[in-house]
């Protein structure tokens, strides 16, 4: 499913008017109608219901000029507010206002602050309210007077339904441009925005519904769009098919480097993560003081004791013996538990250098690069990096806090510049190709929060890699993957407390049914589109049988 950035929409909008004979005011009147069948849907009929509208200047008001007559014809009670007067308004949006004066609608032109509190007591006695002051255009931090009725608005407590997009969220990276009113339910057009698949963006947006108003459907699927949510036909199209012949050396061989003392167990996640998605053989090399424990750990995968340093680190030395086990597989994960050791960190820029078998980089690697992300520029073979937001914050020599501001924009700037595939792990995962191409991730829920689940990821990414999948697509359909198990775990297990080891046994299973079915897990979107005029979907999971546990 194709998302949209807020200039995608822009390009959208004008390709539609310019090149396909689409009329503002029929955009207009569309939207309109699409939020009235919502709110009548919604509540079960609009005769009991008084709605007040918040309008803006721009066409998002207009939008809502047009729902505010169409609530008057279904009998409902309305008021609009309108922030200026007629003459301040865009033009389609000031015919709408003048449509709507001729329906008798009572608008309320507030100016200035002196106002604001004759606005508070015609929405006071609302039931809920429509916000349309602002669109996927806003670019900069909302205020003045504006500001100060999303306040106002917000404090009252009302139900809010956001017309496309709720006032102050920003489309791009679904973080707050100063004030946001936060909506219950949210209708928006042509195509879901980018910014709902974001923590922050999906709580302001409450329930989000997908309306289709007329764009034309070529638009809707364009070239330029870039950015996707991973869904159940693109993982089922990724995977690669067996028959009764198949062999382990078909089905792909991982090397793991992985492992250092006090931390064996990232190795062991990591190679089963591999082998539980599928990869034929899976070889660990790990500092020779640990073979004996990893080979109690690892019953199916196999172990290579390398050379190490003194504290059972990965040595320098290990990478003649490294690389020569690289040139049997079809892929290579290295940096689960590998510690953070000055020469495991010249080892792993050897390798790197060595290497020409796709590869995972993660964890303790990421750490040991932080700085050094030039590197990837000369590698000879596809990368996956997958950083939480403290590893990205580190690679970038930047906080926490500026990576999850702008997730997309983070991914992205690593995968584009450093010629990389990108897993930027957290709530809606983001992935991003060399090529400027997104996929957000929308299965996994909080049990995933815990110490493990990334080595496992790492390892199905890996797995994947070796079964010949491009490393976008490797990456995408493994977060896809270990996120449903984790939602299967959860569900069979509960969600706090959860193991990253409680993962694996579910791996199979969701393998198992991404290759026969189509039906997505839940809390994935599955909106299907339906002809103009109909109701708006919902982004919401279809219903699907109860699954057996086991």
């Amino acid at each position: 499913m194709k998302l949209a950035t807020a200039q995608d929409i822009k390009r959208i909008d004008e390709s539609a008017v310019k090149e396909h004979g689409l009329a503002i005011s029929q955009l207009m009147e569309s939207a309109g109608q699409a939020v009235v069948g919502a709110l009548e849907e919604r509540w079960k009929g609009l005769r009991s219901l008084t709605v007040g509208v918040l309008c803006g200047r721009g066409h998002n008001g207009g939008d809502g000029l047009a729902a505010a007559r169409l609530l008057k014809r279904k009998k409902a009670s309305v008021v609009a507010v309108v922030t200026g007067e007629a003459e301040d308004l865009a033009e389609e949006t000031r015919r709408q206002y003048q449509r709507a004066k001729a329906a008798k609608v009572p608008i309320l032109s507030l100016l200035d602050a002196d106002g604001l509190p004759s606005v508070r007591a015609a929405l006071e006695e609302c039931d809920l309210l429509v916000d349309a002051l602002f669109g996927t255009g806003l670019s900069r931090p909302v205020e003045g007077l504006n500001r100060e009725l999303i306040r106002l608005a917000r404090g009252l407590g009302k139900p809010v339904v956001a017309v496309d997009i709720p006032s102050g969220l920003s489309a791009d990276s679904g973080s707050a441009l100063g004030e946001v009113l936060p909506a219950q339910l949210t209708i928006t057009f042509g195509l879901p925005k980018i910014g709902f698949y974001t923590a922050s963006g999906s709580a302001l947006s409450g329930e989000v519904r997908v309306a289709d108003i007329g764009f034309p459907e070529q638009l809707l699927k364009a070239a330029f769009l870039r950015n996707e949510v991973t869904d159940p036909l693109l993982v089922q199209k990724s995977l690669p098919r067996y028959d009764d012949n198949a062999h382990k050396g078909i089905r792909g061989r991982v090397l793991v480097v992985a492992g250092a003392t006090g931390l064996t167990g990232a190795a062991t996640l990591c190679a089963y993560g591999a082998q539980r998605i599928g990869a034929g053989l899976v070889t660990v090399a790990c500092p020779a003081s640990l073979n004996a424990i990893l080979e109690a750990k690892l019953t199916e995968p196999m172990t290579a004791p390398v050379p190490e340093v003194e504290g059972g680190f990965l040595s320098l030395k290990a990478s003649g013996r490294i690389l020569y086990l690289a040139t049997n597989v079809n892929s290579v994960v290295i940096g689960p538990g590998i510690g953070r050791h000055r020469e495991t960190g010249q080892l792993l820029r050897d390798l790197l250098t060595k290497l020409t078998v796709p590869m995972v980089v993660d964890a303790d690697a990421l750490h040991l690069l932080g700085g050094q992300l030039e590197l990837f520029r000369a590698v000879r073979a596809p990368v996956v990096l997958t950083p939480h937001p403290g590893e990205a914050a580190w690679l970038l020599k930047t906080t926490i806090g500026e990576v999850e501001q702008n997730r997309v924009k983070v991914a992205k700037q690593i995968a584009e510049g450093y010629n990389v595939t990108v897993v930027l792990k957290g709530r809606y995962t983001v992935i991003a190709n060399p090529q400027g191409a997104v996929r957000i991730n929308p299965t996994g829920n909080r049990g995933l929060a815990t110490a493990g689940t990334g080595d496992v990821l790492s390892g199905v990414i890996g797995g994947l890699l070796a079964q010949r999948l491009s490393a976008f697509d490797a990456a995408s359909t493994g977060a896809y993957l270990h996120g449903w198990a984790g939602e299967r775990a959860s569900r069979r297990l509960g969600l706090d407390g959860l193991l990253a080891g409680d993962l694996l046994p579910f791996l199979p299973r969701v393998l198992r049914k991404a290759r026969e079915e189509l039906v997505p897990p839940k809390g994935s979107p599955a909106p299907t589109r339906e002809s103009k005029g109909a109701r708006s979907n919902r982004i919401l999971p279809r219903q699907r049988k109860k699954e057996r546990s086991g």
